[in-house]
């Protein structure tokens, strides 16, 4: 029988190296846990019941059509103590490469944060990751600080309970220091990956 997939990935190293001066993949110390696409008001109080559970604390970008829906879970989020950043208005598929659009996703998104917790947040991250010239200008124009993930948890990819436990354990097989973790607030598995991950993350020395 062929072996599964391995659903979680790493950042190119080279792809990293080269964009190190215009976007964050890694913070200071220890790792960064980072959720994208909320709020949800399904998924984020589960994501935000596990993170308390076990002191843990969070970067979320969210979309701003989903702030504009749901304004107190975003709220929830804020007054946890967690971070919040800029993930775009709409989570468009283009490549990109339209400075006018980016800049409007990225302002309309940052209006609607604003609005919701009167706080500006100072990060971006751009749907799917993509960084595109247009991408590194409109954030610029926006004040914003592009910020990417080294590590893709393959949260997004789960179908099953087994999904879940694969996903969990190759990101903790996967981590190394420094890393910013990608996980998503707005899909089924989330909490059943969260329960065998963050238990994982507490036993961790990756001050290094």
């Amino acid at each position: 029988m062929a072996p599964h997939p391995t659903m979680t990935r790493r950042v190119n190293p080279l792809k990293r190296r080269l964009l190190e001066p215009f976007v964050r993949h890694r913070t200071e110390d220890g790792f960064e846990l980072t959720f994208d696409d909320g709020p949800d008001p399904n998924f984020t109080p589960q994501v935000l019941d596990r993170l308390e559970k076990y002191g843990l604390r969070a970067t979320f970008f969210v979309l701003g059509s989903n702030v504009l829906r749901h304004r107190s879970t975003l709220r929830a989020i804020h007054a946890a103590g967690h971070r919040i950043g800029n993930h775009s208005l709409t989570h468009p598929r283009s490549g990109w490469v339209n400075f006018w659009a980016i800049r409007n996703e990225i302002r309309r998104c940052q209006h609607a944060i604003e609005d919701a917790i009167g706080v500006s947040p100072t990060e971006f991250r751009p749907p799917f990751g993509i960084i595109t010239p247009a991408v590194l200008i409109a954030a610029r124009a926006s004040h914003s600080k592009l910020t990417n993930w080294s590590l893709d948890s393959g949260d997004w990819s789960c179908r099953s309970a087994e999904d879940a436990r694969r996903c969990a354990e190759e990101t903790i097989a996967q981590l190394r220091p420094r890393d910013v973790i990608l996980l998503h607030d707005n899909h089924t598995w989330i909490g059943p990956v969260l329960d065998r991950l963050l238990p994982a993350l507490q036993g961790l020395n990756l001050d290094a």
